[in-house]
């Protein structure tokens, strides 16, 4: 005599309330994401300065295209010495850490590059394997101070 049961176990999976639970969470994501505000997200109060001193510990390097010739540039120093080539930017950035020579490594200044737009990268890149030559500090910016 066999026996039966009389109730048999299902083992059917339905997902059909897990794909409502996906949805809404997605909708919550879009809706939640696309309602943060990225300037409210972070506070950031800047400091400002009523000095027109700049920071003694920085030398400033800024490279335009030069007026007069088309494939040219010309290399600024401290807003006030101008050099054509690259040659004269190493001995001029070479004159200008040998005054700091005496201080430890952290307390020397580093190097602010400031270059147009329209300055190639092989020209920009001229400058970073000085500053890699020398162990001199650099901070790349792309806009000029005005």
């Amino acid at each position: 005599m066999a026996i039966k049961r009389s109730s048999k176990v299902s083992t059917q999976f339905s997902a059909s309330s897990m794909t409502d639970l996906v949805f809404l969470l997605l909708i919550f994501m879009v809706l939640a994401t696309t309602m943060i505000n990225p300037n409210n997200a972070v506070k950031l109060t800047l400091p400002s300065s009523s000095s027109e001193e700049g920071d003694p510990s920085i030398i400033s390097l800024s490279v335009v295209p030069s007026t007069e010739v088309a494939s040219a540039y010309v290399y600024t120093i401290n807003g006030d010495e101008e050099y054509a080539t690259v040659d004269e930017v190493r001995t001029a950035l070479a004159s200008h850490y040998a005054k700091y020579a005496e201080l430890p490594e952290e307390e020397k200044p580093f190097i602010s590059l400031r270059c147009d737009e329209k300055v190639t990268v092989d020209a920009l890149m001229e400058i970073v394997d000085i500053t890699r030559e020398n162990k001199y500090k650099m901070v790349v910016a792309t806009k000029q101070k005005h």
